[in-house]
């Protein structure tokens, strides 16, 4: 599963939030936490991307790179 961490950033941006207020919502200790998932360097959790979907109105499906996973999901299928 690919995260769409490009919109979480446009869209925290977009709505004024900063790294620390971000931290503060997802409950976590600090902000380098937060930005440590939001550039990549470490994985959100189900329950943190529901609440990044929560907080920055972003819709669940728009938060996945769904044309990554389809690449995966039909390089592995067989053909018979």
């Amino acid at each position: 599963m690919i995260i769409n961490l490009n919109i979480i950033q446009e869209k925290r941006k977009k709505k004024g939030y900063t790294i620390d207020d971000m931290a503060k919502k997802l409950n976590l200790t600090n902000g380098s936490m937060y930005y440590k998932r939001e550039v990549g360097q470490y994985k959100f959790k189900a329950e943190e991307i529901m609440m990044v979907s929560k907080v920055l109105q972003i819709p669940m499906n728009q938060l996945f790179l769904s044309d990554e996973y389809s690449k995966m999901e039909t390089g592995s299928k067989k053909v018979i």
